[in-house]
């Protein structure tokens, strides 16, 4: 229920949200990248590149609301993950 109403303020406001989700996903890309990095992790890296230039990809064409939302929530997800994982040594 709360995605569909996502989907449709999505809609409503879609390039002011694009421009959000754009900045906020490379910001969370680029310290999930640095976080890999540090342990020299390049599959990490790896996922972490191309999940962020998916969802920056996939605003910036203007793919369908579920695409967009989609893929960012898996991108953010992701790169948490990244951070965590590595910040505590598992």
């Amino acid at each position: 229920m709360a995605y569909q109403e996502q989907l449709i303020l999505f809609e409503q406001y879609r390039f002011g949200a694009m421009s959000v989700m754009i900045v906020f996903q490379s910001c969370l890309g680029s310290i999930a990248a640095m976080c890999s990095l540090k342990p020299q992790n390049l599959i990490l890296l790896s996922i972490c590149s191309i999940l962020t230039m998916a969802t920056n990809s996939a605003l910036i064409a203007q793919s369908p609301a579920k695409w967009c939302l989609g893929i960012f929530y898996v991108g953010v997800l992701a790169n948490i993950l990244i951070i965590v994982v590595v910040n505590l040594g598992v």
